[in-house]
């Protein structure tokens, strides 16, 4: 059993809360930074200060359960995630890029007290919202040598993934694609994670534990493999340039480290997550290498993972002891909330992440389901429940994600053969919709739109999860991690 006397995250006290913070989420988000992107903010061209969260969402979330493990990639968990995202980085200072007209306006707004109290009065909501589902994972009396096979775990857990995903976009020739959506998942969350634990660093929360043997986020973010590849694959703009594709998994670990960073009674938490922070990255570094042989550097430290894995390993073996000594068996636990939640989530990013690859490498194959559940429709249910959609010339629809399984079907009648949309889930993919052309989203997959007509009708039938069930099951080699 695990021990929930002292959890990390509790929304209970929040709920007496919810009109007053719900309103204040959206008046947050109706900052002008946060409207939904335009046509031509695919990219976001290195612009610091513009998060579109797409504060439409926020108008029916009603904020009510904590998000569960289940539903870490639906739209109440993508919302809250880019919401905390968000107000975490008004307060790392990203500086003008010029002295150009409406700079320093943008940065003034940004950076302002509006955003810095507003950000600070929802923060605990959102977090302990965006949160229950982890740091309950550890239980009083578990001793220092569960908690290091915990980590030992979460290395072999990452390695197996990295393995098995790497040979799923292979499979598939997705392999460019692929690392293009990892890398922006990755690298350009690396600076995130790095200030979240350095801050709290330089505010003493590694205190209890001698610096050599404290985890080491920034210098496994800092893997010049990691630089190469993402250049290869074009992901070269600086955070947070590539925003919409996001997954929602991604943000919250970065999210994580900044709730247990910003609250002093988290230190042995923070210290926790951080070791690993550090193993996840460390085994998907260990992998790319393994993947992306031609853009090692001869002699650099990813030639020799095993004896990393062993070395990590050992550093916080020695780092649980040190606690143990000062804080006995309080100070122990402490930390192993800390690991545990760290682990339920890398969990949970692993299959978010893999299911995401497993339909962008395949999408060709969703098309056909797509068919073949349309033709299901029209025979035996042609009032299942669905959307409509109008929509004029270079309307966008800012990355999202459905808690249902949906088709999209373009319906109206442009010339013969005109393109009416472009579909995408992946930085660069353009799948190209005509009438009638259809694609399966799977729940909780992010994908966004943009019509190129002059006016475009869509349908999105809402599909039970029982007529697709057969159909998924055909996909082969799934995600090590299941739902």
């Amino acid at each position: 059993m695990v021990d929930k006397s002292s959890p990390l995250f509790d929304f209970t006290p929040y709920l007496v809360q919810r009109e007053e913070v719900i309103a204040l989420i959206r008046e947050f988000a109706s900052h002008h930074a946060f409207r939904s992107a335009a046509v031509e903010e695919l990219e976001l061209d290195e612009d610091f200060y513009r998060r579109p969260l797409r504060p439409e969402d926020l108008e029916f979330l009603k904020f009510m359960k904590p998000v569960p493990a289940a539903h870490v990639s639906r739209l109440p968990s993508l919302a809250t995630q880019r919401l905390l995202m968000s107000l975490n980085e008004v307060a790392v200072a990203r500086l003008p890029r010029a002295d150009e007209a409406g700079e320093f306006a943008r940065f003034d707004a940004f950076y302002g007290e509006r955003n810095q109290v507003l950000g600070a009065r929802i923060r605990p909501f959102l977090e302990h919202y965006g949160f229950t589902f982890v740091g309950n994972e550890a239980q009083r009396g578990e001793t220092a040598a569960s908690y290091v096979e915990r980590l030992r775990d979460v290395i072999a857990q990452e390695k197996a993934f990295w393995a098995e995903m790497f040979a799923l976009l292979m499979r598939n020739d997705y392999l460019v694609e692929g690392l293009r959506f990892i890398m922006i998942q990755r690298w350009s969350h690396a600076p995130s994670r790095r200030v979240a634990v350095e801050r709290a660093v330089a505010s003493g929360y590694f205190d209890s534990v001698a610096a050599e043997d404290r985890p080491d986020v920034a210098s496994q973010a800092c893997d010049p493999l990691l630089e190469r590849v993402a250049a290869f694959v074009g992901v070269t703009r600086r955070e947070h340039s590539y925003w919409q594709f996001y997954l929602p998994t991604s943000m919250a670990k970065s999210n994580l480290l900044y709730a247990l960073g910003s609250r002093p009674d988290r230190a042995f938490a923070l210290l926790g997550a951080a070791f690993v922070a550090e193993a996840e990255a460390m085994a998907f570094n260990a992998a790319l290498a393994k993947a992306c042989p031609h853009l090692v550097a001869p002699g650099s430290a990813n030639a020799d993972p095993a004896s990393a894995a062993d070395a990590l390993v050992a550093r916080f073996a020695r780092a649980l002891a040190q606690v143990e000594r000062r804080f006995g068996a309080e100070g122990l636990f402490r930390v192993g909330q800390g690991l545990g939640a760290g682990q339920k989530l890398a969990e949970r990013a692993r299959w978010d992440l893999g299911e995401q690859l497993k339909w962008l490498s395949s999408i060709d194959r969703y098309i056909a389901f797509a068919e073949k559940i349309d033709r299901r429709i029209e025979a035996e249910c042609p009032g299942i429940d669905r959307e409509t959609f109008i929509e004029p010339r270079d309307m966008c629809s800012t990355t999202h994600v459905h808690n249902d399984h949906r088709l999209v079907v373009i319906r109206s009648s442009a010339p013969q053969g005109t393109i009416q949309m472009h579909f995408w889930g992946n930085l660069g993919m353009r799948l190209e919709m005509r009438e009638g052309d259809k694609v399966l989203i799977p729940d909780g997959r992010l994908h966004g739109s943009t019509v190129l007509c002059e006016e475009c009708t869509y349908d999105q039938p809402i599909i039970p999860d029982e007529w697709i069930a057969g159909l998924l099951d055909e996909q082969c080699a799934p995600a090590t991690a299941a739902a």
